[in-house]
C-alpha cells in the first residue's frame, strides 16, 4: 500500500474528529461566554469587561459555525482554509498574550488550561493543514473577480490596523472604540493578523470551493461582534473618543460582512460537466 493511500483514510478520519471537536469546543465556550460575559475573567488569562468578552466569543462562535460547515463537506479542499484560519488566529492569539505574560490575572491551573487549548486548536490545525497538502484538488468556477479583489483589500487594510495592535497597543488604543488594556488590545492584534492571513491565502487560490467556507465565518463573526457593540452600546457612547473613530470602525465591520454575505447568496455557477470530488477525497468515506 502506497504512503500516498495510507494517509487518506487517516485523513478523512482525523478531519472529521478535528471538525467535530471544534464544534462543540466552540460552541460551548462560545455560546457560555456569549450569553454571559461574566464568566470572562474565569476562562480569559487577563482581565476584560463584558463587550470585550463578547468579542472573543464571536470569534469561537464563528469557527463553531465553520466546523459545522466543515463537517458537511465530501472533500478536503474546501476545508483547507479553515486550518490555515484555525492553525493562524489561535496561534497568534496565543503569541500575543505571551508577551503580557506578566499581567495574567488567573490562575496557574486556568492559565495552563487556556495555553493547552489554544494551543491544541492552532497545532492540530497547522498538522492537519500540511498532511491535506498531497490530496486536496478541488475543481469547480474560478473565484469571482470581484472577490479576490476583496480579499487583498481586506487583507490589506486589516494588516494595517492590526500590526501597530499587536506590537503598540498603548498607541493603538485611541483608535478603538471603547477603552481596553493593552494585552485587549495585543489580543485583539493577533486575532486581525491571524484573519488577515486566512484572507491573504483565499486571495491567491483560484478555485470557489477552496474558498467559499471562509465567507460564513466572516458573516458570523461580524453579526456576532455589531449584535455585541448594539447591547452595549452605551460603554460606546461614553467611551468612544469620538464619532471620527466609531464611524469609520462600523462602516469597516459592515463591510467586512456584506461583501462575503453577498457572494453567499450570489454564489458562482458550477458549470456543467465539472469534475465531482472523488471518493478519495471525501472525508466521510475511506477510499
Amino acid at each position: 500500500m502506497t504512503s500516498t493511500a495510507t494517509s487518506r483514510p487517516w485523513s478523512a478520519a482525523s478531519l472529521r474528529a478535528h471538525f467535530l471537536f471544534v464544534l462543540i469546543l466552540s460552541l460551548a465556550v462560545g455560546g457560555a461566554l456569549y450569553a454571559i460575559p461574566s464568566l470572562g475573567p474565569s476562562i480569559w488569562p487577563y482581565p476584560m469587561k463584558s463587550l470585550a468578552t463578547r468579542f472573543f466569543a464571536s470569534v469561537f462562535l464563528a469557527v463553531a459555525v465553520a466546523s459545522g460547515f466543515a463537517l458537511q463537506e465530501k472533500a478536503r479542499a474546501p476545508m483547507r482554509v479553515l486550518l490555515v484560519m484555525g492553525a493562524s488566529v489561535f496561534g497568534l492569539i496565543l503569541l500575543a498574550a505571551a508577551a503580557d505574560a506578566s499581567r495574567f490575572t488567573l490562575g496557574a491551573l486556568g492559565v495552563a488550561l487556556w495555553v493547552l487549548l489554544f494551543a491544541a486548536l492552532s497545532l492540530f490545525s497547522l498538522i492537519l493543514l500540511l498532511r491535506s497538502r498531497r490530496d486536496a484538488s478541488a475543481d469547480g468556477p474560478p473565484v469571482p473577480r470581484w472577490l479576490r479583489a476583496h480579499f487583498l483589500l481586506h487583507t490589506v487594510v486589516v494588516l494595517f490596523f492590526a500590526t501597530p495592535m499587536l506590537v503598540a497597543p498603548s498607541f493603538e488604543k485611541q483608535f478603538w472604540p471603547w477603552t481596553v488594556s493593552d494585552p485587549i488590545m495585543r489580543g485583539i492584534g493577533g486575532l486581525f493578523i491571524g484573519v488577515a492571513l486566512g484572507t491573504a491565502w483565499c486571495w491567491r487560490q483560484r478555485s470557489w470551493d477552496r474558498v467559499r467556507l471562509l465567507l460564513p465565518v466572516n458573516v458570523t463573526f461580524v453579526s456576532a461582534v455589531l449584535l455585541a457593540v448594539a447591547i452595549h452600546w452605551n460603554v460606546i457612547a461614553s467611551e468612544s473618543p469620538g464619532w471620527h473613530v466609531t464611524a469609520p470602525w462600523l462602516l469597516l465591520y459592515v463591510y467586512t460582512a456584506l461583501y462575503p454575505a453577498y457572494y453567499l447568496l450570489r454564489p458562482p455557477a458550477r458549470e456543467a460537466g465539472a469534475l465531482q470530488a472523488t471518493p478519495a477525497d471525501d472525508p466521510r468515506t475511506d477510499p
